[in-house]
């Protein structure tokens, strides 16, 4: 398992953007988890998927921020959600009929929404805070 716990670093300053950053850290917490237990299949799906709908929540709830703060670089950062949801359900997918493993994963979500988080959601709330 990677360590993975929440960092002031990852805060963007917006308590609901950070809010929701905090579940979908603990999420793939959860997978990393599942990973060093060798937790079934199954269950490990249903994280997965479970994973992928709060990120598709997430992501539709921050493009309506940036779309109230009228943010001119909205549909590049719409751009990226699309592409790591597209990411996410590959895995997923790739889950659920290989043998494909699960560290990886965990490891592409984990620095994604290190890297962004860092990057294009501090750029969003500087914007808005401006």
């Amino acid at each position: 398992m990677i360590d993975i716990e929440w960092d002031n670093k990852f805060s963007v300053g917006h308590e609901r953007i950070d809010h929701e950053h905090q579940v979908f850290l603990d999420l793939i917490k959860n997978v990393s988890l599942c990973d060093d237990e060798n937790m079934p299949r199954e269950r490990v799906f249903r994280l997965l998927t479970e994973i992928g709908k709060y990120a598709d929540f997430h992501f539709y709830s921050e493009e309506n921020i940036m779309l109230d703060a009228d943010y001119p670089d909205y549909e590049a950062h719409k751009c990226e959600h699309s592409m790591l949801l597209c990411k996410l359900y590959d895995y997923i997918h790739r889950y659920r009929v290989e043998d494909i493993d699960l560290g990886s994963m965990v490891e592409f979500l984990f620095e994604w929404f290190a890297l962004h988080t860092t990057g294009s959601d501090k750029r969003l709330v500087n914007y808005i805070q401006r």
